[in-house]
């Protein structure tokens, strides 16, 4: 989480510097105000640039996309959590999204954001609760259109929130992605198959030995030790 944190605060000082400028939403506090979103073309000239090693270029489309964690984080205000505490720690699930996005896939920058930074707040929500005695579980958090109230319950990982538990599979596999990025073709292949990172599908060992043409017991011990390195990366959120 740490480096998180560092990367949101660099980020954010050279924000008050560059977007006093644009548009009328605001961000922190009240100011400075955000940019407007990105045009298609626009996102993918910046996409192209940030593959390229641009850093300007993904801080750009953090920046574009700052209004998505202003409007997200306003379906948690009556959390009890501050509202500038909502949109930072949103921030910090949009560094990530930017970060792990892949273009390409059937998916917008956009979307994918989204579910990152709904689940970097669950996931915040989810952290705070134990610790926040006053805040009960049965408190209703927004309304939606036909007038059912969303408890705080309906996000703490009930068998019953599936919205949550897809946004941190999405999350994790995202973050899984840049795991087995290091690896050899090969050990990317045999993830890629395990965990379903292209398609979405994910195969049993025995599926993935027989699709590569080697043996399950390597795939086995392979997949041990990716686990056991990503394990290590979780728990530092």
């Amino acid at each position: 989480m740490l480096r998180w944190i560092r990367e949101f605060v660099v980020f954010c000082r050279g924000l008050l510097d560059r977007a006093a400028a644009f548009g009328s939403v605001h961000y922190l506090n009240g100011g400075p105000s955000l940019p407007v979103p990105l045009l298609p073309e626009e996102e993918k000239a910046l996409l192209d640039r940030m593959a390229a090693g641009d850093r300007d270029a993904r801080d750009a489309l953090i920046t574009h996309n700052l209004r998505l964690v202003v409007y997200l984080s306003r379906k948690f205000e009556s959390s009890g959590v501050p509202p500038e505490d909502l949109v930072s720690i949103g921030t910090i699930g949009l560094i990530k999204a930017v970060n792990t996005f892949t273009p390409g896939r059937n998916i917008k920058l956009a979307t994918y954001a989204s579910r990152c930074i709904g689940n970097e707040i669950l996931m915040y929500l989810r952290k705070t609760s134990n610790r926040r005695q006053e805040a009960s579980i049965d408190e209703p958090l927004n309304v939606d259109s036909d007038g059912n109230e969303l408890l705080l319950s309906d996000v703490l990982g009930t068998d019953e929130n599936q919205v949550g538990q897809r946004l941190e599979q999405d999350a994790e596999r995202a973050m899984l992605r840049q795991s087995v990025a290091r690896l050899s073709d090969r050990e990317r292949q045999i993830m890629e198959l395990r965990f379903g990172l292209v398609d979405g599908v994910e195969r049993t060992q025995k599926e993935a030995a027989d699709a590569i043409g080697i043996s399950q017991s390597y795939i086995s011990r392979l997949e041990k030790r990716i686990i056991r390195d990503l394990r290590r990366q979780l728990e530092q959120y």
